[in-house]
């Protein structure tokens, strides 16, 4: 499935900056085809759960002079301020890391 900016924008709860981070998924996805956005519960390392954004696929990884499908999923928190940058705020959640 084609997902537009605005298509993932309906997809983000009104907790997100929603043109902001559609905007910042939509890129991601047009350099990395296989990624798919969707809305599901994070388990948090205390057991509390929340809807977040997740992007889910695999992306492309040289190793050795081939090409490997390394499945991933991002976890994108809803704590981004209307003042600030997506590229700074944006905190993704991945195997019970946090990236900055």
């Amino acid at each position: 499935m084609s997902y537009c900016e605005d298509t993932i924008k309906k997809m983000l709860p009104k907790a997100y900056v929603r043109k902001h981070v559609a905007h910042e998924i939509y890129v991601a996805m047009t350099h990395f085809k296989n990624l798919i956005p969707m809305m599901d519960k994070y388990v948090y390392n205390d057991g509390t759960t929340k809807d977040l954004m997740s992007l889910t696929g695999t992306i492309p990884v040289l190793f050795n002079d081939k090409t490997y499908n390394i499945p991933i999923c991002l976890w994108i928190e809803e704590i981004i301020s209307v003042g600030l940058s997506c590229a700074t705020t944006v905190h993704l959640l991945c195997s019970n890391h946090i990236l900055n």
